[in-house]
C-alpha cells in the first residue's frame, strides 16, 4: 500500500450486522477494519481479474 497521502478518503454506510461482522474479521486476521477492506477489496479484483482472463473467447 502507498503512502497515506495516496489514499482518497471514502467513507462508506454499512448495515450493523455486516460492520460487526466485518470488525470481527478484521480482529481475527490481526488488522485494523480499514486494512480489512482493503485486503478483501484486492482479494475480490484480483479473482475477477482471473475470472475474466478465463473466461472464453466468443468466435
Amino acid at each position: 500500500m502507498k503512502g497515506i497521502g495516496h489514499l482518497a478518503p471514502s467513507p462508506i454506510r454499512l448495515p450493523p450486522d455486516l460492520k460487526d461482522w466485518l470488525k470481527h474479521q478484521a480482529i481475527n486476521n490481526h488488522r485494523s477494519m480499514n486494512s480489512e477492506v482493503i485486503a478483501r477489496l484486492e482479494e475480490s479484483r484480483a479473482r475477477q481479474g482471473r475470472i475474466q482472463t478465463n473466461r472464453p473467447t466468443m468466435e
